[in-house]
């Protein structure tokens, strides 16, 4: 709801950089007040490939979608990222990847295809554009949480949060000039950017890369099961969009595909038989 407001004023290039450069000047901050070491410069390459697919592309992409989805529409693609989380686990991690995960993932897509198809906004070229666009930013977040399970485990969670964003500011404002500004923000855009940022960006990956150490990356995408539900809501409170009944009628079909794509799966994967790491497809 918060990128679209900001994404059709602001233009996509603004509203990600600065959702990741003020988010990532807090957290900096942050653990410089408290005196911790997040190994910046050690680890430097680590945190710029981990930003630009946990945050800097799929800022990018959300924003650009939010210039022709409604809200509630960007939140139902946001939950596909289990899906697409799923499917890395098998080839990555050698989860299994069975009847039951096929049937899930197709269960997911048909969801998502009623959900967009039946939903509040008319389909044309440049919405069907911007759906696939979209879903570009719930598969690198997929990616992003199993190339951290693989590459970069040893490193904490604060120092992924905060320099991850950072890092990676300055390249996206590199866009500016393709995505420049479209009007003038007023308090409500500045307001919302600023929420996005420290709230959405900030506070959540704060809490969200303790829990995807805690949990692993299949576990953790779960939590998007409940944004369709909060972008529907605050999209129909506060940006007057309508709710469809293809759209619930789609996002339950998602969840419940979804739900058989992340319960425990017998089937062992060809990754899973290997025996060595070596031997696993590179990431």
């Amino acid at each position: 709801m918060l990128i679209r407001i900001c994404a059709p004023v602001l233009g996509p290039a603004l509203t990600a950089t600065g959702r990741l450069g003020i988010a990532g000047l807090v957290l900096v901050t942050y653990l410089r007040l408290i005196g911790f070491d997040a190994k910046w410069r050690e680890y430097r390459g680590l945190y710029l490939r981990i930003g630009l697919l946990a945050s800097a592309v799929p800022f990018s992409c959300f924003a650009i979608g939010a210039l022709q989805l409604p809200a509630s529409l960007l939140g139902i693609l946001n939950a596909c990222t289990p899906l697409f989380g799923a499917i890395f686990a098998a080839i990555w991690l050698g989860e299994g990847f069975g009847p039951k995960r096929a049937i899930g993932v197709g269960l997911g897509l048909i969801g998502v295809t009623l959900a967009n198809g039946l939903g509040n906004v008319a389909l044309s070229l440049s919405t069907v554009v911007a759906i696939i666009i979209t879903l570009i930013a719930p598969l690198c977040y997929a990616l992003s949480g199993i190339f951290i399970k693989l590459k970069a485990s040893h490193l904490p969670s604060e120092g992924i949060a905060a320099w991850s964003q950072l890092s990676v500011a300055p390249i996206v404002l590199l866009g500016l000039p393709f995505a420049p500004l479209i009007s003038t923000p007023g308090p409500k855009e500045i307001v919302a950017l600023l929420i996005l940022a420290v709230i959405g960006s900030a506070l959540a990956y704060l809490l969200f890369y303790r829990l995807l150490a805690d949990i692993g990356p299949t576990r953790c995408t779960t939590i998007t099961f409940i944004i369709p539900v909060f972008s529907m809501a605050w999209g129909a409170l506060l940006l007057d969009e309508k709710i469809t009944t293809g759209m619930m009628i789609g996002c339950t079909i998602l969840i419940l595909g979804t739900l058989l794509v992340i319960a425990p799966d017998s089937t062992p994967s060809p990754a899973s038989l290997k025996n060595t790491e070596s031997e696993k497809p590179p990431i």
